[in-house]
Protein backbone atom coordinates (compact mmCIF):
# COMPACT_ATOMS: atom_id res chain seq x y z
CA UNK A 1 0.00 0.00 0.00
CA UNK A 2 1.44 3.35 -0.94
CA UNK A 3 1.08 6.62 0.93
CA UNK A 4 -1.76 7.90 -1.27
CA UNK A 5 -3.83 4.75 -0.65
CA UNK A 6 -3.16 4.91 3.07
CA UNK A 7 -4.31 8.53 3.23
CA UNK A 8 -7.41 7.73 1.16
CA UNK A 9 -8.35 4.81 3.42
CA UNK A 10 -7.76 6.92 6.53
CA UNK A 11 -9.98 9.63 5.09
CA UNK A 12 -12.71 7.12 4.35
CA UNK A 13 -12.64 5.81 7.89
CA UNK A 14 -12.70 9.33 9.32
CA UNK A 15 -15.67 10.28 7.13
CA UNK A 16 -17.55 7.11 8.01
CA UNK A 17 -16.95 7.73 11.71
CA UNK A 18 -18.10 11.33 11.37
CA UNK A 19 -21.21 10.33 9.45
CA UNK A 20 -21.96 7.62 12.00
CA UNK A 21 -21.87 10.10 14.87
CA UNK A 22 -24.14 12.59 13.14
CA UNK A 23 -26.84 10.23 11.88
CA UNK A 24 -30.13 10.53 13.76
CA UNK A 25 -31.22 6.95 13.04
CA UNK A 26 -29.60 3.54 12.80
CA UNK A 27 -29.11 3.24 9.04
CA UNK A 28 -27.33 5.04 6.23
CA UNK A 29 -30.72 5.68 4.62
CA UNK A 30 -30.89 8.81 6.80
CA UNK A 31 -28.28 10.43 4.55
CA UNK A 32 -29.74 12.72 1.89
CA UNK A 33 -30.08 11.14 -1.55
CA UNK A 34 -26.99 11.67 -3.68
CA UNK A 35 -27.52 13.83 -6.77
CA UNK A 36 -27.08 11.97 -10.03
CA UNK A 37 -27.95 8.54 -8.59
CA UNK A 38 -31.40 7.12 -9.20
CA UNK A 39 -33.36 5.19 -6.61
CA UNK A 40 -32.96 2.14 -8.89
CA UNK A 41 -29.16 2.48 -8.79
CA UNK A 42 -29.26 2.80 -5.03
CA UNK A 43 -31.59 -0.21 -4.70
CA UNK A 44 -29.29 -2.25 -6.94
CA UNK A 45 -26.26 -1.32 -4.82
CA UNK A 46 -28.23 -2.27 -1.70
CA UNK A 47 -29.11 -5.63 -3.26
CA UNK A 48 -25.47 -6.23 -4.22
CA UNK A 49 -24.37 -5.26 -0.71
CA UNK A 50 -26.94 -7.59 0.80
CA UNK A 51 -25.65 -10.39 -1.42
CA UNK A 52 -22.07 -9.70 -0.31
CA UNK A 53 -23.06 -9.51 3.38
CA UNK A 54 -26.34 -11.42 3.80
CA UNK A 55 -28.38 -11.58 6.97
CA UNK A 56 -27.55 -14.33 9.45
CA UNK A 57 -29.41 -15.66 12.47
CA UNK A 58 -27.47 -13.23 14.66
CA UNK A 59 -27.37 -10.06 12.56
CA UNK A 60 -29.12 -8.35 9.67
CA UNK A 61 -27.43 -8.04 6.28
CA UNK A 62 -25.96 -4.99 4.58
CA UNK A 63 -29.31 -4.18 2.98
CA UNK A 64 -30.79 -3.50 6.42
CA UNK A 65 -28.46 -0.54 6.95
CA UNK A 66 -29.23 1.18 3.64
CA UNK A 67 -25.83 0.34 2.18
CA UNK A 68 -26.74 1.63 -1.28
CA UNK A 69 -27.09 5.20 0.03
CA UNK A 70 -23.75 4.89 1.83
CA UNK A 71 -21.99 3.67 -1.33
CA UNK A 72 -23.42 6.43 -3.53
CA UNK A 73 -22.47 9.07 -0.97
CA UNK A 74 -18.94 7.77 -0.53
CA UNK A 75 -18.33 7.34 -4.27
CA UNK A 76 -19.65 10.82 -4.99
CA UNK A 77 -17.87 12.78 -2.26
CA UNK A 78 -14.93 10.71 -1.01
CA UNK A 79 -13.44 8.91 -4.01
CA UNK A 80 -11.36 10.09 -6.97
CA UNK A 81 -13.36 11.62 -9.85
CA UNK A 82 -13.36 8.50 -12.04
CA UNK A 83 -14.69 6.23 -9.30
CA UNK A 84 -18.32 7.22 -9.79
CA UNK A 85 -18.21 6.34 -13.50
CA UNK A 86 -16.49 3.04 -12.69
CA UNK A 87 -19.20 2.00 -10.23
CA UNK A 88 -21.92 2.94 -12.74
CA UNK A 89 -20.12 0.81 -15.36
CA UNK A 90 -20.02 -2.15 -12.98
CA UNK A 91 -23.78 -1.83 -12.38
CA UNK A 92 -24.43 -1.83 -16.13
CA UNK A 93 -22.16 -4.82 -16.71
CA UNK A 94 -23.71 -6.79 -13.85
CA UNK A 95 -27.20 -6.15 -15.20
CA UNK A 96 -26.07 -7.14 -18.68
CA UNK A 97 -24.48 -10.35 -17.43
CA UNK A 98 -27.61 -11.18 -15.45
CA UNK A 99 -29.77 -10.60 -18.54
CA UNK A 100 -27.54 -12.82 -20.68
CA UNK A 101 -27.46 -15.69 -18.21
CA UNK A 102 -30.96 -15.59 -16.68
CA UNK A 103 -33.03 -13.30 -18.97
CA UNK A 104 -33.75 -10.88 -16.11
CA UNK A 105 -31.99 -8.24 -14.05
CA UNK A 106 -30.28 -8.85 -10.72
CA UNK A 107 -33.34 -7.73 -8.76
CA UNK A 108 -35.37 -10.56 -10.30
CA UNK A 109 -32.91 -13.28 -9.32
CA UNK A 110 -32.80 -15.49 -6.27
CA UNK A 111 -29.91 -15.35 -3.86
CA UNK A 112 -27.98 -18.26 -5.38
CA UNK A 113 -28.26 -16.82 -8.90
CA UNK A 114 -27.17 -13.34 -7.71
CA UNK A 115 -24.17 -14.90 -5.97
CA UNK A 116 -23.34 -16.75 -9.17
CA UNK A 117 -23.49 -13.56 -11.24
CA UNK A 118 -21.34 -11.63 -8.75
CA UNK A 119 -18.79 -14.44 -8.47
CA UNK A 120 -18.40 -14.88 -12.22
CA UNK A 121 -18.24 -11.11 -12.69
CA UNK A 122 -15.52 -10.80 -10.08
CA UNK A 123 -13.54 -13.62 -11.69
CA UNK A 124 -13.57 -11.84 -15.07
CA UNK A 125 -13.60 -8.21 -13.87
CA UNK A 126 -9.84 -7.86 -14.24
CA UNK A 127 -10.13 -7.10 -17.92
CA UNK A 128 -13.01 -4.63 -17.64
CA UNK A 129 -13.37 -2.89 -14.27
CA UNK A 130 -10.62 -4.21 -12.04
CA UNK A 131 -11.00 -1.77 -9.16
CA UNK A 132 -14.64 -0.70 -9.26
CA UNK A 133 -16.19 -4.00 -8.17
CA UNK A 134 -13.58 -4.29 -5.44
CA UNK A 135 -14.46 -0.75 -4.42
CA UNK A 136 -18.14 -1.71 -4.09
CA UNK A 137 -17.13 -4.65 -1.89
CA UNK A 138 -14.85 -2.49 0.27
CA UNK A 139 -17.49 0.20 0.71
CA UNK A 140 -20.06 -2.44 1.59
CA UNK A 141 -17.83 -3.74 4.37
CA UNK A 142 -16.91 -0.24 5.57
CA UNK A 143 -20.50 0.98 5.57
CA UNK A 144 -21.90 -2.10 7.26
CA UNK A 145 -19.36 -2.41 10.04
CA UNK A 146 -19.39 1.33 10.83
CA UNK A 147 -23.20 1.41 11.03
CA UNK A 148 -24.85 1.00 14.40
CA UNK A 149 -26.33 -2.35 13.39
CA UNK A 150 -23.01 -3.70 12.11
CA UNK A 151 -21.04 -2.42 15.08
CA UNK A 152 -23.45 -3.65 17.74
CA UNK A 153 -25.07 -6.77 16.29
CA UNK A 154 -22.44 -8.24 13.93
CA UNK A 155 -19.48 -7.17 16.07
CA UNK A 156 -19.05 -6.88 19.81
CA UNK A 157 -19.28 -3.30 20.98
CA UNK A 158 -17.90 -1.86 24.19
CA UNK A 159 -18.61 1.88 24.28
CA UNK A 160 -16.31 2.54 27.22
CA UNK A 161 -13.70 -0.08 28.03
CA UNK A 162 -13.49 -0.71 31.75
CA UNK A 163 -15.57 0.68 34.57
CA UNK A 164 -16.21 4.39 34.96
CA UNK A 165 -14.58 5.98 37.97
CA UNK A 166 -15.39 9.68 38.01
CA UNK A 167 -13.24 10.67 40.96
CA UNK A 168 -9.82 9.07 41.27
CA UNK A 169 -7.28 10.25 43.80
CA UNK A 170 -3.97 11.10 42.25
CA UNK A 171 -0.65 11.74 43.93
CA UNK A 172 1.15 14.97 43.09
CA UNK A 173 3.70 13.01 41.10
CA UNK A 174 1.05 11.20 38.96
CA UNK A 175 0.46 12.23 35.37
CA UNK A 176 -3.05 13.05 34.17
CA UNK A 177 -4.96 10.81 31.76
CA UNK A 178 -5.07 11.58 28.06
CA UNK A 179 -8.28 9.62 27.51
Amino acid sequence: MNRRDAIRHSSLLALAATLGVTLPVRTWAALPATDGWSSDDEALLTLIGDTILPATADSPGAGAVGIGRFITTMVRFCQPPGAEAGVRQVLRELQQQSQERFQRGLAGLGTADRESVLSSFEATAGSRSPNSFRQIKELTLLGYFTSEVGATQALRYDPVPGAYRGSVRMADSDRSWAT
